[in-house]
């Protein structure tokens, strides 16, 4: 039976790989990943200074919001 076992295998890959797909797009929707694609935009720009961290980079992104609120709908 070592065919069903790698089915099985098989079956629970696709449905984690899904399942990690979703988890990244429902992130995406909700802005919950702004402070990976930050951190990322800061490596790849080569940045000198350090990051900030996930509390000062959400209230700056907060501070901004409030600046700006021509872009929400409330």
């Amino acid at each position: 039976m070592p065919a069903a076992e790698g089915a099985e295998l098989t079956t629970r890959g696709v449905l984690a790989s899904w399942w990690q797909r979703a988890l990244r797009f429902g992130n995406g929707v909700l802005g919950a990943d702004k402070y990976e694609r930050y951190l990322e935009y800061h490596r790849a720009t080569g940045s000198v200074e350090a990051p900030m961290t996930e509390r000062e980079f959400w209230r700056d992104y907060q501070d901004w919001q409030d600046a700006h609120p021509e872009g929400r709908c409330c």
